[in-house]
């Protein structure tokens, strides 16, 4: 198989060929026995004894604007620290929510909320639909297909360029099929090659005309987009 050929191109031999070489690869990779942890963003032991201190309890519950941080509500997150990171972040305070730890466990609420009641624009809910599908940076993060995998959503691969995903790509994707809900992206040091998307590849994602109707921009919902 030469470099600008696709797998559409080659005879039924040539296809066999490139499997078993494939295969043979793969079987190398899975003999050599290598234990490797990919988890984007984890902080060594070292790291983490930074914020031994932030472990003790606070003497002050109360924030500054009267809310109880001990107790439920604001689902917002605590004012304060929503401030702390708008200013790093370079965005407003209201744009910003604070929550657990884990970006995957808020994606897989979103996702489950959009299979079982569907979006605000949503014609049915998702679990419903014939079909959904969803657009794949790759490369990309494994774990963010794992889930897709995991409610039956069809991912549909598009390559990762320098920028961000090749918007050409996703424009003609999106336009024309309704059963595409949403497209993963980590538009800031993505997993697993630390591309960041540029200002110019966000605004067009985020505006880009769509055939499904809830296929709406987001910085922190699947749909669309997600940190």
């Amino acid at each position: 198989m030469s470099e600008h050929q696709s797998l559409s191109e080659l005879s039924p031999a040539d296809l066999a060929a490139f499997r078993e070489a494939q295969q043979a690869a793969y079987d190398d990779l899975v003999a050599s026995g290598l234990k490797l942890d990919l988890t984007r963003g984890k902080p060594s032991s070292e790291q983490l004894d930074l914020s031994d201190g932030l472990l003790a309890l606070p003497t002050t519950t109360t924030t500054p604007d009267g809310v109880d941080a001990r107790n439920y509500g604001g689902l917002a997150g605590v004012t304060e620290l929503r401030a702390m990171f708008a200013e790093l972040l370079g965005i407003e305070v209201e744009q910003l929510s604070a929550q657990g730890a884990s970006s995957l466990t808020l994606m897989k609420d979103v996702l489950s909320y959009l299979w079982l009641k569907g979006g605000v624009d949503s014609v049915r809910p998702w679990g419903a639909e014939e079909k959904v599908r969803f657009v794949c940076p790759v490369p990309g993060y494994d774990r963010h297909f794992t889930l897709l995998e995991w409610f039956g959503i069809e991912m549909v691969p598009v390559p990762m360029t320098d920028e961000g995903p090749d918007a050409d790509a996703v424009a003609a994707l999106v336009a024309d099929d309704p059963s595409i809900k949403g497209m993963w992206l980590v538009p800031t040091y993505a997993n697993p090659t630390g591309q960041v998307t540029s200002q110019e590849v966000a605004e067009r994602l985020a505006s880009m005309p769509a055939a499904a109707p809830d296929l709406r921009s987001s910085g922190t919902t699947p749909t669309r987009c997600t940190t």
